[in-house]
Parts: C-alpha cells; sequence; structure tokens
C-alpha cells in the first residue's frame, strides 16, 4: 500500500459516542436509570477526557454519532466541533439496520443527517452502521445522499471500494473487532453485555500487537472506541501511552477517515475494489 506523504501506513482514532443509545435495542432498558447513566457518563467526562487528551497531542479524530444524542445533549457536538474533529453518521437511535426495511432506513439516514447539520453546521461524509451491520443496500444509500466514505466492513485492512448501484462505487475504511473496546471493556449486569472487564495493560499488549504488525505491512490502524468505557481515568492513561509508543515510529500518518478519502478522491491514493459474494444465490 503506498500511503500519502511517503508515509510507512495510516492510523485514525475514532469514537462511536452512543452514550445512551447504546442500550436502547430493549424498549426496557429506557427505564433502567443505573444502565442508562453508563451511557450518559461517555457523553460527559468520558468525552471530555478524550478531548483534552487529543488536544494534549494535536491529533484530530473522528467522531461518529446516533443523531438523537445531539438532541439530547447539544454541548456533545459543540465539544467536538470546537476541537475541528469530523462528525460522522451513526444512526438515530443507533438502529440496527438488519431489522429495518430499505424505505426505513433511509428515513433514518436522511433523518440523522439533517439533525447532524443542524447542530454541527455541516453534512456528514462519513457512515458508520450501528453495531457494524450494514445491508446490501446501504451502500446505495449512502451514495444516493452524498455520503462519501463508510466505516463499518471488515474485508481488509486497507482501504477499498464496495458497488454502490450503478456502476457507482463508494470508498470503505474497514474496522475490527479486534480493535474495539467494547469486546473488551463492555460490561452490565442486567441486561448482561460482557463476560469480564479486561485490565488495560492486557488491552495495550492486543492493540500494540497489531499495530506493530500492521506497521511492518504498511496498512491502516484503524481504532473504535466509545466514550463510556474508553473515557474512564485507567483507559484514557492507557490509550495516552498507546499513542506515545505510536508516534515514536517513523513514518505514522497520524489522520483521519475524511483525510483518507480526500487522498482517494483526489486520485492520490489507490485503492483495490472488493465485490459482495453473492450467497443467497448459493
Amino acid at each position: 500500500m503506498k500511503w500519502p506523504k511517503d508515509k510507512k501506513m495510516a492510523v485514525v482514532l475514532c469514537f462511536d459516542v452512543d452514550a445512551e443509545t447504546a442500550f436502547l435495542f430493549d424498549k426496557k432498558n429506557k427505564t433502567r436509570m443505573s444502565l442508562l447513566s453508563m451511557g450518559a457518563y461517555g457523553r460527559g467526562p468520558g468525552l471530555n477526557r478524550i478531548l483534552n487528551l487529543l488536544n494534549k497531542y494535536d491529533l484530530t479524530a473522528n467522531f461518529f454519532l446516533p443523531a438523537a444524542v445531539a438532541e439530547m445533549d447539544p454541548t456533545v457536538v459543540e465539544r467536538i466541533v470546537e476541537g475541528n474533529h469530523p462528525i460522522g453518521h451513526h444512526g438515530y437511535l443507533h438502529e440496527r439496520l438488519d431489522t429495518l426495511s430499505p424505505e426505513e432506513e433511509e428515513e433514518i439516514l436522511v433523518k440523522g443527517k439533517e439533525i447532524i447539520h443542524k447542530y454541527a453546521g455541516y453534512d456528514p461524509e462519513g457512515y458508520r452502521a450501528p453495531l457494524w451491520e450494514m445491508n446490501p443496500y446501504t451502500p446505495i444509500l449512502l451514495k444516493k445522499h452524498g455520503f462519501k466514505f463508510d466505516s463499518s466492513l471488515m474485508g481488509n485492512d486497507v482501504p477499498y471500494t464496495i458497488d454502490a448501484g450503478d456502476n457507482k462505487t463508494l470508498l470503505e475504511i474497514p474496522v475490527s473487532w479486534l480493535l474495539d473496546d467494547w469486546e473488551q471493556f463492555a460490561y452490565s449486569a442486567e441486561p448482561q453485555l460482557g463476560y469480564s472487564i479486561e485490565e488495560p495493560d492486557k488491552v495495550y499488549r492486543l492493540w500494540k500487537a497489531e499495530f506493530d504488525g500492521l506497521y511492518e505491512e504498511g496498512r491502516s490502524f484503524v481504532l473504535t472506541m466509545h466514550p463510556q468505557l474508553i473515557g474512564r481515568s485507567s483507559r484514557i492513561n492507557m490509550l495516552e501511552k498507546l499513542i506515545v509508543y505510536i508516534n515514536s515510529k517513523p513514518g505514522v500518518w497520524f489522520t483521519t477517515l475524511n483525510e483518507i478519502e480526500k487522498s482517494w478522491s483526489s486520485g492520490e491514493l489507490q485503492v483495490e475494489h472488493q465485490s459482495f459474494v453473492d450467497l443467497w444465490k448459493l
């Protein structure tokens, strides 16, 4: 992979600010105050710690936002925009797309885009599907409504393009469960979420090992985190330790998904195309 500016690899920090919407997959959770308070922590102290850390190291990160979070707490958007971090679309109430019809999905896509524009002052360029669950027609809807990239799939560890209908393509900047803090830190007794709370040092070793491997291969390292989890004191210290380590490596391009897309659309970054296999035909 040949990265812009003669860099060896790309590193992107992403934060999904789900807040209380992370738990609205079950209507009963709307009255679980302890559970919802974990989400509120994310848009409060958790987000503040993240923004302070990014400012300390002069880093720009991607933030994906369920639009309802902007309505619940407009200061979330204000704080992110103040730090010049791009905001992407992450549903309205963090809805699973595989439970929606094409019409329902499009309605939520349009609604969320309008709300983000209202509070951020611009249309989101990027999209991330809640729970990373996409439908085969999702890229077509994203292209139709002006989105420039998606970051929900796992078909590679460098950017690639996917089919978006009518011979159109959409840039995909892939993710991985391996590089997601939810699998490491999320826990709730009722309803049960997660099985154990990992030590920050264990997660540091896990993420560092993956970074080292991708660095040697010149790939991309896209880290997905949630303020209610990574924003806890011991974990933000771990993230800072990882940032310092990554910064010590020559040739790292600390960037955003938006900047990667700009490099691709300008022709500076060349990527391969991957098509879905129509398994339903088999």
